[in-house]
């Protein structure tokens, strides 16, 4: 064979490997939201076909201590509940949908996930993921403590403990376990930290075996944003990876953007609708495995509007191509923490002067902005010195029912660990 030859089968060759290879897409999902199987006002059909409608690739319904499953019938009792049922009735019709008297009471039939997952999904379009949000009361403050299991395949309920830390490594505990156990991918991740102002940064930092928490959630009244006293859910992200990732560099927390919707009846400011915040993954498939696979590696980005074409996550810079919109700007802050720095800490006080029992306050060292880029391309190359470094890509767009005054639409990457890579 002569060169010439030679080098038209070796392209071939070339060719066919690279066709072989599995091309990653961006997925866009939803793994916190709820129906009527808990205490959303809507049939899980309809808030599926919400997210399908709206361009979701995968859905996981999270209701309270629930798992679609068994024989449940939902009462139509009020004037909501019939406008609701009625349409439901009218999406899907008869004999889909089941009603009747269930002894002195019309109602509907929930349906099981194993039943209405065929009305949706496709394969590499769409796709439903079993999930529970493990929701606890803790001590006699009733301090909400609730947690995600991602692809769950049995129920967990949520352990009887007294301590707010123990309910969360309990419950994290019981989510591994059952993943060792069946050997189905599955995760955990914290719910709202500031909902109630129940889970410290301190305490997220401590728990074994959880590697998710949700930096931003559409729920109007969880306090992403924090107050006087208390810290926002992002600047909780920046402490619990400094603490982490100091002493252990592989010990990386990575942040969700959820919705957390319940309501699908009205949007307004003060419900809590669909499409608030979602995540974006980046898989060869769309398959659970491959999602929760690209997850657990850190390989997607949270957003609230913001859309990404490319983050490039190499050891020495992080490299964020955004994807425009005519007349937004962009601006990207890169985030981080570098060694040697200050790990005092005080507790934050109330108006009485005593300690108020939440996240305590750092110094600015900790979470400090290293960069700020403006356009569409942002680089920020590494000194060397970074525990970690995240990007946080703030768009001058107003985000369309916004929980809060002037809320824009961001993104924020997943942080670079530079001795991991």
């Amino acid at each position: 064979m002569d060169w010439l030859a030679a080098t038209v089968v070796l392209m071939g060759l070339c060719a066919v490997i690279l066709r072989a290879q599995p091309q990653h897409s961006w997925f866009k999902g939803n793994l916190h939201t709820h129906s009527l199987w808990s205490d959303g006002d809507e049939f899980p059909e309809m808030v599926t076909d919400w997210y399908k409608t709206n361009g979701y690739h995968f859905l996981a319904i999270s209701d309270h201590n629930a798992l679609h499953e068994g024989n449940w019938w939902s009462p139509i009792t009020t004037a909501q509940a019939t406008n609701v049922y009625a349409k439901y009735l009218r999406r899907f019709g008869s004999p889909w949908v089941e009603s009747g008297m269930v002894r002195t009471q019309f109602a509907a039939r929930l349906k099981p996930l194993n039943e209405y997952r065929a009305l949706f999904e496709e394969p590499n379009r769409f796709l439903l993921i079993q999930s529970e949000e493990i929701t606890a009361s803790v001590g006699a403050g009733k301090i909400p403590v609730h947690m995600n299991a991602t692809n769950l395949r049995d129920l967990i309920q949520p352990p009887k403990e007294t301590n707010v830390f123990e309910v969360m490594q309990k419950t994290v505990d019981a989510v591994l376990a059952q993943r060792q156990s069946t050997g189905q991918p599955m995760f955990p991740h914290v719910n709202h930290p500031n909902y109630g102002w129940a889970i410290t940064a301190e305490e997220i930092s401590q728990l074994k075996g959880e590697r998710f928490f949700e930096v931003y959630n559409g729920h109007p009244h969880v306090n992403n944003f924090g107050n006087g006293l208390h810290v926002s859910t992002e600047r909780m992200w920046d402490i619990i990876l400094t603490q982490r990732l100091s002493q252990d560099p592989t010990n990386v927390v990575y942040g969700l953007a959820v919705d957390d919707a319940h309501h699908y009846q009205g949007f307004s400011r003060t419900n809590s609708n669909p499409g608030r915040g979602w995540i974006m993954v980046r898989a060869p498939r769309l398959t659970v495995g491959s999602v929760i696979a690209a997850l657990e590696q850190g390989d997607f980005y949270a957003t609230t509007g913001v859309r990404l074409r490319e983050i490039d996550a190499e050891k020495n810079r992080l490299a964020i191509t955004i994807e425009p919109e005519a007349g937004v700007r962009y601006r990207t802050q890169f985030i981080g923490t570098r060694k040697g720095f200050d790990p005092a800490s005080r507790p934050a006080l109330g108006t009485n002067g005593l300690p108020v029992a939440t996240t305590r306050i750092y110094s600015r060292d900790i979470g400090k902005v290293l960069a700020e880029i403006s356009g569409t391309a942002p680089i920020y190359a590494l000194k060397g010195d970074e525990i970690y470094v995240r990007a946080k890509i703030i768009s001058t767009k107003h985000k369309s029912n916004a929980i809060a005054t002037n809320e824009v639409e961001v993104a924020w990457s997943q942080p670079l660990v530079p001795a991991t890579r």
